[in-house]
């Protein structure tokens, strides 16, 4: 089973950045951090977080157990979160989906790549067998992410994402399936991790690479 103590404290290229599980005292960060996103970010959320009762019914699924999401704060400010969620219905309980945002001002520190990596170690210790993402092509930056990951294009819907333009835009579907994988382990610590955080040729988990980081001199 994979543990981790957070708060985790990070050193980003000089930003001091803490991650850590949502709480019920976020509400009104998370409503500041919706207000941050780009209009592109917003318009294919599953959630419109900029509604008070969306965030309310997020925080209440997050302390019920229906999803788990991870926060990363920069001081008081929330700049990024990653969460998945388990399928809610009988027929998809082996499902996990996961989905990872950063605002604009903090992307190119490698934070997207950090939140999503731990999200997918936690689910991969629930014992999932199969992991979703869904993006639109124009999200360049998350479908990147997750095809670096090791995620694959499974299918592609046509005109099914209506923006707030009125105008439809296609939907990728992407799957990572741990079975079907070689599952690769931490140089360090042993626990599986995804084939993208490596330093001098050694994979390492989240917690690991950034301990490896800070030893090079990299924050």
């Amino acid at each position: 089973e994979i543990k981790r103590d957070f708060p985790l404290r990070l050193n980003l290229k000089g930003r001091k950045i803490v991650l850590r599980p949502l709480t019920t005292d976020d509400r009104p960060q998370m409503l500041e951090f919706a207000q941050d996103l780009e209009q592109d970010d917003l318009l294919f959320m599953q959630r419109d977080i900029t509604q008070p009762g969306e965030v309310d019914r997020w925080i209440a699924d997050d302390l019920e157990g229906r999803q788990s999401t991870l926060v990363a704060c920069e001081g008081a400010t929330i700049i990024g979160y990653a969460t998945y969620e388990l399928g809610r219905v009988r027929w998809t309980r082996h499902v996990a989906e996961l989905r990872v945002v950063v605002t604009a001002a903090a992307r190119g520190l490698g934070l997207g790549r950090l939140l999503l990596q731990l999200a997918f170690e936690m689910v991969l210790d629930l014992g999932v067998t199969k992991i979703i993402a869904r993006v639109v092509p124009d999200q360049a930056a998350a479908l990147r992410l997750f095809t670096c990951l090791g995620f694959e294009q499974e299918a592609m819907l046509r005109d099914h994402a209506l923006g707030a333009d009125g105008l439809t835009h296609d939907l990728l579907v992407l799957s990572f399936y741990p079975r079907q994988r070689q599952e690769q382990q931490c140089a360090h610590c042993g626990v599986p991790v995804l084939n993208a955080l490596s330093v001098k040729g050694a994979w390492l988990c989240s917690q690991c690479y950034e301990a490896q980081y800070q030893e090079l001199g990299g924050g």
